[in-house]
């Protein structure tokens, strides 16, 4: 079993995209090699340069798109989603996990509000649980509540 341990986390976590899963580019890529080996066999030339063409454009795409990109950043001050401006923790509200079920299929959604914008990333698309991602949600917030001035309300200063 896993165990979360605060103390380990670093003071920046970045969250990557999960590799997408496809297999269609990639069997189109190699299917269509297989029509190029029976087309040169066949001597059909220029129809096997064509799918060997398209063969290696399909197999290129699958693995270009198989690479994971950063979605968000997490550090001890800032939120911040790529693309976009990263934010202080005191500004992002209403960050949550929703969940949710649609026939036999579930799913969570990040949910937070962002400049007054509603913002919703699926947790599906991300390379995290969304119990790790809320644990680690926790720990920034409460570093950033630690930076804070404590505020001083002693009654000297009342006067």
């Amino acid at each position: 079993m896993y165990e979360f341990i605060p103390e380990e986390i670093p003071p920046q976590t970045v969250i990557f995209s999960k590799p997408t899963d496809n297999l269609m580019l990639l069997l189109g890529g190699l299917g269509a090699f297989l029509y190029v080996i029976y087309f040169f066999v066949h001597a059909e030339y220029w129809l096997g340069i064509s799918f060997l063409a398209l063969s290696f454009i399909l197999i290129y795409t699958h693995l270009k798109k198989a690479k994971s990109t950063p979605k968000i950043i997490l550090t001890n001050e800032t939120f911040q989603v790529v693309g976009q401006d990263a934010v202080s923790w005191a500004i992002v509200h209403g960050l949550t996990i929703r969940s949710e079920s649609k026939g036999n299929r579930y799913f969570e959604t990040l949910v937070f509000v962002n400049a007054g914008r509603v913002q919703e990333i699926p947790i599906a698309s991300l390379d995290i649980t969304s119990w790790h991602f809320e644990k680690l949600i926790e720990v920034y917030q409460e570093r950033f509540r630690a930076l804070l001035p404590e505020e001083d309300t002693s009654e000297d200063l009342q006067e």
